[in-house]
């Protein structure tokens, strides 16, 4: 009889100690701290922290009453709260958790009358952790929570979304280990399958948060921290791309060029402490228009703000269609969306040549709805989205018969060896003789990008007096504006055009001391199968873009790289490491490959799961094998099957990852691809060899028998 008094005293005691509001949700008072830690044992039987966690933090807990009404709980979580957990360990270095619990005397439910769980996830090459899953259980105690429907009750609330990941995600490293610091409230509102229906989810109010999951300090101090964000996390909505008309008119006022586009430029500069930097903007629909016409040429100038300019030269080839064959974009270092350059109001001028892109029957317009990335130059990429082109035999004022761009032809699932994207570059402009065309005309509207590209040679129209028209009615899909090109297979019986050989981009790591520690030269091409609605397959094949973001570290034995692209929605991770063979000898390559990305609608075309996160690993993996005391070199094509569903194509590579000397490559190792190709030579001198031997051991046979005939004398 008195131990069933004991629940009732604690519950009471309980109720005293969290000072609980029952009715409605008060105004958060502060939430005393408390300071709790995992520790692990060493080798040599040692106890460490491996989880350090300061927190403050209130619950609103919602229930039903008899009555069918709802009422609300609220109390802190105790600093005196029991702990126990795991950390990451060899057989899971990827995880750690933590389990607090309290009023555990009482004896109801798990651990505990209440409890908070959290579960920790990291990124070993990247170095990112994250909250992964939350989840807090309760018993609806009678003391705790008078009147309660379903008294006695264990509920329990799980919640492992993208914005918990999203809320307390810092950068972290074995190498460079950092804390998480928030000293503002943040709210998390729970919700899940309950095991009784109509009761109310709780909510988490956390006041203060000081978190280390991982790499924590023998000394069990916190390591320096990032801070979270002045605002609550939300998902960053793609940035809308405005999409404006322009056209060209010849000297009788008839349309000779027409171009609907819309165009975001990302470009990279240096700022004043050295660093790179990269700035964005749009080409507004009320830029100005001049440009020429021509039967063999033509060309269009798109002019903005003040220094800014866009240029794309089109071409005829073989008097049967027209492709874009150069590009250039002008620009200042302005400091509105260049702040801290190094070289302010300094003029830009980026140009392609020799492009080969958007080849379309002349007679037609050329039409791609889809993103696609153009590289100009060194410094800038165009993000470009509906496009729609027409330079050469223009009717009207409307496009004509409509080409389409193979990322926006609806396919079948075919194989991946016929994914298309756009035609590769290479063919030359040529110069000639300009004719005037006069009162260019500027108009808006929303059409999809397109852009063309030919060679050939003929007269050119002068144009003059190029007017502009301000915009009307222009209405953007935001799906058309993410990061990369969609790729789809063509089902018309004309053969695929294979995508566009994917940019050497040049990547560099420094150590703490600012000296170049790693050195990464690689053209990079992802080839991603994906689910569409109506469970159809699909394959996606974007390349990674030169002026991606690089971060990573060096170490002793291991070393590591990311490259991150398009917003940082998109990042591939190496890991390299040194190993010894029987020979003594060391070598380096990659073990481990970890690739990030999302199924934006403009890349994942008619992907079922849009927006949605994906991450793959390969830790089975011997790739870019060189000795320690050279680089790895290879201008080859090679296929990386990651998984099942993700490939990788790489080319133009040449990396060193330890031993960097005076921040050059040292002396380079080929791979088999490559030296495979350079045998034709050998071959040839083997045959040669071969043949002077036959030849050789024939005039030998024949001088001997001739000798031999000399020692007889003739009968007669």
């Amino acid at each position: 009889p008195k131990m069933s008094v004991i629940p009732t005293i604690l519950a009471a005691l309980c109720l005293l100690t969290f000072g609980p509001s029952v009715g409605q949700q008060m105004e958060d008072p502060s939430p005393p701290i408390g300071h709790f830690k995992v520790t692990t044992t060493t080798l040599l039987g040692k106890h460490v922290p491996c989880l350090l966690l300061d927190i403050g933090a209130m619950y609103h807990v919602g229930y039903t009453k008899t009555d069918n009404s709802t009422a609300t709980v609220s109390f802190p979580l105790p600093r005196n709260s029991s702990v126990s957990g795991g950390c990451a360990h060899l057989t899971d270095e990827r995880h750690a958790h933590m389990d607090l619990g309290f009023d555990s005397d009482a004896g109801l439910g798990k651990r505990g009358t209440f409890g908070l769980e959290l579960v920790f996830e990291r990124e070993l090459i990247p170095g990112h952790f994250w909250l992964s899953k939350i989840t807090i259980y309760y018993t609806l105690n009678p003391s705790m929570f008078p009147n309660a429907k379903f008294s006695g009750a264990v509920m329990s609330f799980t919640d492992s979304t993208k914005f918990i990941k999203d809320l307390f995600r810092t950068s972290s490293s074995v190498l460079s280990p950092h804390a998480y610091l928030c000293d503002r409230t943040q709210t998390l509102q729970f919700s899940s399958e309950l095991p009784h229906p109509g009761i109310p989810a709780p909510t988490l109010s956390i006041h203060y948060i000081h978190l280390q999951p991982f790499s924590v300090p023998n000394d069990g101090h916190f390591s320096p921290h990032k801070t979270c964000p002045h605002v609550e996390p939300t998902p960053t909505p793609s940035p809308v791309i405005p999409v404006g008309k322009f056209a060209l008119n010849d000297s009788k006022q008839n349309p000779c060029f027409l171009l609907s586009v819309g165009v975001m430029f990302h470009v990279e500069y240096t700022a004043t402490d050295n660093t790179t930097r990269n700035a964005t903007y749009v080409l507004p629909r009320n830029s100005t228009v001049t440009g020429s016409c021509g039967d063999s040429k033509a060309e269009i100038k798109l002019a903005f703000f003040k220094g800014f300019n866009l240029t794309a030269s089109f071409a005829t080839k073989s008097n049967s269609s027209f492709e874009l064959v150069s590009a250039s974009v002008g620009y200042r270092l302005d400091q509105k969306l260049f702040p801290d350059a190094a070289s302010p109001k300094k003029a830009v001028n980026e140009v392609e040549k020799d492009k080969s892109l958007f080849q379309t029957d002349l007679g037609k317009s050329y039409l791609c709805k889809s993103v696609q990335f153009l590289d100009v130059g060194r410094t800038v990429t165009l993000e470009v989205v509906s496009l729609h082109v027409q330079p050469f035999e223009v009717k009207s004022r409307n496009f004509s018969e409509v080409s389409e761009c193979a990322q926006d032809v609806p396919v079948t699932p075919t194989p991946i060896h016929n994914a298309t994207t756009i035609p590769a570059f290479n063919t030359t402009a040529v110069t000639n003789t300009m004719v005037p065309i006069s009162n260019a005309t500027v108009q808006t509207t929303t059409h999809p990008p397109n852009t063309t590209n030919t060679t050939a040679t003929t007269s050119m129209v002068p144009i003059s007096n190029a007017t502009t028209i301000n915009p009307s009615n222009t209405t953007i899909n935001p799906s058309n504006t993410t990061a990369v090109p969609t790729t789809t297979i063509m089902t018309t019986p004309k053969p695929p055009t294979p995508p566009p050989k994917p940019p050497q981009g040049h990547y560099k790591v420094k150590n703490a001391k600012g000296q170049v520690c790693l050195l990464a030269d690689m053209g990079l091409q992802f080839k991603v199968n994906y689910t569409k609605t109506g469970k159809k397959k699909g394959t996606a094949v974007f390349n990674l873009p030169k002026t991606a973001n690089c971060i990573g570290s060096c170490g002793t034995d291991h070393s590591n790289l990311t490259l991150m692209f398009y917003g940082d929605t998109f990042s591939v991770s190496f890991e390299f490491i040194k190993t010894v063979k029987g020979n003594g000898v060391g070598h380096f390559h990659v073990s481990s490959l970890e690739i990030s990305y999302t199924e934006v609608p403009s890349l994942f075309s008619g992907t079922a799961n849009p927006d949605a996160r994906r991450h793959v690993t390969n830790n089975t993996l011997n790739l870019f094998s060189a000795d320690l005391d050279k680089s790895y070199k290879c201008n080859a094509n090679v296929t990386t099957a990651v998984t099942k569903d993700v490939t990788i194509v790489t080319s133009l590579v040449q990396l060193q990852p330890f031993g960097i000397k005076s921040g050059n490559f040292s002396s380079a190792e080929e791979c088999s691809e490559d030296s495979s190709g350079n045998n034709t030579v050998p071959v040839i001198i083997g045959v040669v060899i071969a043949a002077v031997v036959v030849l050789v051991f024939v005039a030998y046979i024949v001088i001997n028998k001739r000798k031999q005939g000399s020692n007889y004398r003739t009968l007669n």
